[in-house]
């Protein structure tokens, strides 16, 4: 049994690895062109490291009073998120190499840099896409 787990394991920590290193693993996710913003000011930006991501997510959502999100994060979980509050911003995401970054580029088919860089984008463009739909262009 412990040669079944032990070789089930190496099968997995592979397939993350090509995934990740694959040439389409920066896809849709990670590919963006930033409209200009006049600077704001600086930023408090606090993360929060979980291979439980969707249900961080969610709690989140619900501690803000974010209710759409919270919901749609019960109907197709997110596997990172960003809530920005004027000069502060949250990011619950995978950043360490684990089962949520495999998690996380199964579903998104992005890579960890690409995944952090887009959770970076809402603390600065606040909203940037509608909620759900990571791939759409900006939200007005």
């Amino acid at each position: 049994m412990k040669l079944f787990r032990s070789t089930a394991a190496r099968l997995l920590c592979a397939a993350a690895a090509v995934v990740l290193g694959g040439p389409s693993a920066q896809a849709y996710y990670g590919t963006f062109d930033p409209d200009l913003h006049d600077y704001s000011g600086p930023q408090l930006v606090t993360f929060i490291d979980t291979d439980a991501a969707p249900l961080h997510c969610i709690r989140l959502a619900a501690k803000t009073g974010d209710v759409s999100n919270a919901v749609l994060g019960m109907v197709v979980p997110m596997v990172a998120c960003t809530q920005e509050k004027n000069d502060e911003c949250t990011i619950v995401a995978p950043l360490r190499a684990g089962l949520g970054q495999v998690i996380a580029v199964a579903g998104l088919l992005a890579g960890p840099d690409a995944m952090l860089g887009h959770e970076l984008r809402h603390c600065r463009d606040r909203h940037f896409h509608p909620d759900g739909v990571p791939f759409a262009g900006k939200a007005n």
